[in-house]
């Protein structure tokens, strides 16, 4: 009997010894490091920005929010300040970079999570679903995505069936660039009902003068400032009081921050108000 005791003894102390460091790493917090704005509003939708240490220069923390690090530009990363701050999962998109920091993360074991770029609400809902899996927030995805869900039908009863709209990336008012298919800002006017007046890919700069011909009925703006925007634009290319849209007062300007890593939830939000805004009868 002494001797089964003696034998069970030990295999206790031998499970403790293998199993305590494990248990020690499967309790070691989460350190998250955000490259890009799209996936730092992501982990804040999902309840999990108490693990964030930091994030990148186009993210948008709330006003008064503690202090994070700051990782600078998704294209232009350092291994060296990002292995600094311990993370063990860093969060961005397709284009984070440079190649050589990718490898070096991938070396030091940090989980690497890449993202696409929304374009679409599909792709968003991918992305929320992914994160939040391996957030372990599955039930916080799954109430973000029916919330997505709710204002798509929201914004289906504003629908503007159709109405010829143009973006204008215009940052600097005096060269706006008009966006073309695979852009954030058709998925904007995709999420609208609007038709895109553009008829090529990506952005490209456009003149007043050309944008006049395009007769466009609804002209989205965004600018530096969303505040100052439309004005800065006419201000720079009066002729586009002319258009159908500026006639109309359809010119409005947009947050450019909801859209600055693809299709977001915040771009959601912004496209229930310009709709509500350009039919401000519909029930």
């Amino acid at each position: 009997m002494s001797n089964r005791i003696v034998q069970l003894a030990v295999a206790i102390c031998i499970s403790i010894i293998v199993y305590l460091p494990y248990a020690f790493a499967q309790s070691e917090p989460m350190r998250l490091i955000s490259t890009d704005a799209s996936a730092t509003e992501l982990i804040f939708a999902l309840g999990a920005d108490q693990d964030l240490v930091a994030v990148d220069v186009t993210s948008q923390l709330p006003k008064g929010y503690r202090e994070l690090g700051n990782i600078g530009y998704h294209r232009t990363l350092s291994a060296e300040g990002l292995l600094s701050l311990r993370p063990t999962t860093v969060i961005g998109n397709e284009h984070m970079g440079p190649a050589n920091v990718i490898s070096a993360l991938k070396k030091a074991d940090v989980e690497l999570v890449q993202l696409p770029s929304a374009q679409n609400l599909s792709q968003l809902r991918n992305n929320i679903d992914r994160l939040a899996r391996m957030l372990s927030r599955r039930d916080e995805g799954e109430q973000l995505i029916r919330r997505i869900d709710e204002q798509l039908n929201h914004l289906k009863s504003n629908s503007l069936s159709g109405m010829r709209t143009a973006f204008l990336l215009a940052i600097d008012p005096d060269k706006p660039r008009l966006a073309g298919a695979n852009t954030s800002g058709s998925a904007l006017i995709a999420l609208l009902d609007g038709a895109n007046v553009a008829n090529f890919d990506n952005y490209r700069n456009v003149s007043a003068e050309s944008l006049l011909a395009l007769q466009p009925d609804i002209i989205i703006v965004a600018g530096r400032v969303q505040k100052s925007a439309v004005n800065e634009l006419l201000a720079a290319n009066p002729i586009l009081k002319n258009t159908p849209a500026g006639k109309q007062k359809h010119i409005l300007a947009i947050d450019s921050n909801t859209l600055i890593a693809g299709l977001s939830v915040a771009a959601l939000d912004q496209a229930i108000k310009l709709a509500e805004e350009l039919q401000p009868d519909t029930p």
